[in-house]
């Protein structure tokens, strides 16, 4: 078993904040290797910075990651196939914390001797917080969530396609160029942002580099695809002309591995 925890910075666009409406979580993200047939439990921490005491609520939820974002999948409308709502308990579900107090919960992560299918497992424990008591008649809450990206190694790894890439024009801004691509983790394994590099390569009929820059990249979860948009502004000196818009990514594997590279080509008529 290995186990990191993630700093949130490292997945990019996924927002979440270790400290909301007077209170702080740790972990936030924890990603974790964890064989078929093998167990693992830990402990997270929720604090109480406010001044009232607090209720926290726990609930174990899968999820997914369009666009780069978790989407918690509630139990009943869950069927992403590599969904973990099923290999995470946590005890106790309901606990009041004082101010300035940290209550603790542990969970416990099992992962089956048989996975259908093979791969990595996604669930959050989502947090529910509202004060202890209130006589208000709007009760404020604040939902927290911790992330658990689980691999079963062996033969767990992640896969990049790349297709349907546009390029055109912004109608009220000519010199603002949208690139546009259909980007696809076909793997059984989640992709991280420090695995992905992008680079957009714009070139002109002669093959000249006319500008380059890296594109945005974001944590991937498998079976899950995105349309990635680059936007570009062309110089204010770039005559009229047919340009070529380049777009590659490469994704490293493990120490020892080959990267996959993938390259998508464009021909675009820009008109200023």
């Amino acid at each position: 078993m290995i186990k990191k925890y993630l700093a949130v910075a490292l997945f990019g666009v996924w927002g979440f904040s270790a400290l909301a409406g007077g209170i702080s979580l740790f972990p936030t993200v924890t990603e974790i290797i964890l064989p078929p047939g093998t167990s693992y439990s830990d402990m997270i921490y929720i604090t109480n910075t406010g001044d009232e005491p607090v209720t926290v609520e726990a609930r174990v939820l899968g999820f997914m990651a369009p666009e780069g974002i978790p989407r918690f999948l509630e139990p009943q409308f869950d069927n992403y196939p590599f969904s973990g709502k099923d290999i995470l308990s946590i005890e106790p579900v309901v606990q009041t914390v004082e101010p300035g107090g940290t209550a603790v919960f542990t969970y416990e992560l099992h992962m089956p001797e048989k996975l259908d299918p093979y791969g990595g497992r996604y669930v959050a424990i989502m947090f529910k917080v509202k004060p202890a008591s209130s006589e208000a008649q709007v009760v404020v809450t604040t939902q927290l969530a911790s992330l658990f990206l689980v691999s079963p190694g062996g033969e767990a790894a992640p896969h990049l396609q790349m297709g349907d890439l546009r390029v055109y024009q912004f109608k009220a801004n000519p010199r603002k160029v949208i690139l546009e691509a259909v980007v696809t983790n076909d793997g059984n394994l989640h992709i991280s942002t420090d695995q992905i590099r992008g680079y957009i390569y714009i070139t002109d009929a002669d093959g000249y580099i006319v500008d380059e820059f890296p594109a945005s990249t974001h944590t991937m979860l498998p079976g899950n695809s995105y349309m990635h948009q680059e936007v570009w502004y062309a110089p204010e000196d770039l005559p009229s002309g047919t340009y070529q818009f380049h777009f590659a990514l490469v994704l490293f594997g493990p120490v020892g591995t080959r990267p996959q590279y993938l390259f998508m080509s464009q021909e675009a008529e820009l008109n200023f």
